[in-house]
């Protein structure tokens, strides 16, 4: 590697590709990203021939919230890249504790009820920043509470906001996310809520970023756990990476270093990860106290959550039909319940005839962090999905279990969204950014990582 950079971005995920392809071609920066990982995409990696060839799957539970018309979308179209996307989900199909019924057949309404419902969703469209910025410390149940008085819609709005938010109840949904994230698809796609898949899985979204960062002499260094950010009298330096890093048996770590500088350092990191690379002893750190006791306060506010990815060796529901499946509360483990089968939505991650299914149910942090507590949901869930998919051990070719403990950055609850969240340049340090769904923005976790990557490269840039 080059001794010194323009700018050094800590993180290979959506927000670190973005600030780092954005600056190398739109300013002719010379970037390096580092990683600690050996694969791009943090959160939205994606793997190709497993368990054989003709399988490609992506970590977690991911669609991409108004495909074409999306943020990331956008992000792609700045750089040059285009984007190859499935066509938008037709339904969502709710469990009901006997089958699957489609979102609108489940919440009654009458003929009345259905105007007051298109009333509202042109009152939603109409409002401004301001206005939902108002709502961003309050939740979503008080916005009901002032605004439907009709029973049907609010249950068919609550339904919206679990899946907008990953959160069961409206009285922990941040009323200003439900309310930007609906706005936004009222008027792009005239309906409250749209996903898309793109043809290649998540790698298809994340390819043309790294592609423009090569192409525009970046540079990325995987399976490299940045040590520390260099701080030195208000400004960031460089930082410290390990060279040939060794790790030891019990808890020792024994390897070399070395420092890397540049003019400008990118924290593309989930704050909760911040105190890696960053000191936070009050006494010792070059941060603000105020800045450390407010990402410490808010660092645990995060989603967690089970994932379960299966290969089929026929469908287990129609392979026709694009929608998504949920649950507000499985009848085991009594937690909300997502899964799309990816595979109806290309034919790329699947082999012909066969099915992919991606599902995860959403946990609290406390839930997520306990090894133990993770196991006995794991095996309650996978009663649930053997309830919801009626002989899907039989059609199973391969499963991977997984979680995540921090799935969609912070919580989308009240007073940790919009301008509440932490801001992309570091308080009193000339040259610290940050980026990523846990800073300043909004929309759903990779929207939100890609507006705040083009809101960091801009800030960078003085746009």
């Amino acid at each position: 590697m080059s001794d010194r950079y323009d700018v050094i971005v800590i993180g290979a995920g959506i927000a670190g590709l973005g600030v780092a392809a954005i600056l190398a071609k739109e300013a002719n920066q010379k970037v390096l990203v580092l990683d600690r990982y050996q694969k791009e995409g943090g959160r939205l990696m994606s793997w190709d021939g497993y368990p054989e060839k003709g399988w490609r799957f992506d970590l977690g539970l991911h669609a991409i919230e108004l495909g074409e018309k999306s943020r990331f979308n956008e992000l792609n179209n700045r750089i040059g890249k285009k984007i190859e996307w499935a066509p938008f989900s037709e339904s969502v199909e709710f469990w009901d504790g006997n089958k699957f019924i489609n979102i609108g057949e489940m919440v009654a309404m009458s003929k009345d009820d259905k105007k007051i419902f298109v009333d509202l969703m042109m009152k939603i469209a109409a409002l401004n920043d301001s206005e939902i910025d108002l709502w961003d410390n309050r939740s979503f149940e008080e916005w009901l509470q002032d605004n439907v008085s009709q029973s049907s819609i609010r249950e068919l709005l609550s339904d919206f906001g679990m899946l907008m938010t990953t959160i069961s109840k409206p009285i922990d949904m941040a009323a200003g996310e439900v309310l930007y994230i609906a706005r936004d698809n009222l008027i792009k796609v005239r309906q409250i809520t749209s996903a898309s898949y793109p043809l290649h899985g998540m790698a298809g979204i994340t390819r043309g970023l790294v592609e423009v960062i090569n192409e525009n002499g970046g540079e990325i260094r995987l399976n490299c756990d940045v040590d520390e950010v260099l701080i030195a009298d208000g400004k960031a330096l460089g930082v410290r990476i390990p060279i040939n890093k060794h790790i030891y048996p019990k808890d020792y770590r024994m390897y070399k270093t070395e420092n890397v500088y540049a003019e400008r350092i990118v924290c593309a990191l989930p704050i909760y990860h911040l105190d890696r690379i960053i000191d936070f002893n009050p006494k010792t750190s070059p941060m603000p106290e105020w800045w450390i006791k407010r990402i410490s306060d808010i660092r645990n506010e995060i989603t967690g959550g089970l994932t379960w990815i299966i290969g089929l060796s026929e469908p287990i529901v129609d392979p026709h039909k694009l929608s998504f499946y949920s649950a507000l509360k499985t009848r085991n483990a009594k937690l909300a319940f997502q899964c799309f089968p990816a595979s109806n939505f290309t034919t790329y991650v699947a082999p012909e005839g066969k099915q992919l299914l991606q599902a995860g149910v959403v946990l609290e942090h406390s839930e997520a962090s306990d090894k133990f507590e993770r196991k006995r949901l794991q095996k309650m869930v996978w009663e649930d999905i053997k309830e919801m998919f009626a002989g899907i051990e039989e059609k199973m070719e391969w499963k991977l279990d997984g979680y995540v403990d921090g799935c969609d950055g912070l919580a989308r609850k009240p007073g940790l969204v919009g301008n509440f969240k932490p801001g992309l340049k570091a308080p009193g340090i000339t040259n610290l950014f940050f980026a990523g769904d846990t800073y300043t923005g909004r929309g759903l976790a990779t929207n939100g990582a890609a507006l705040s990557a083009m809101h960091c490269a801009d800030l960078i840039m003085n746009k």
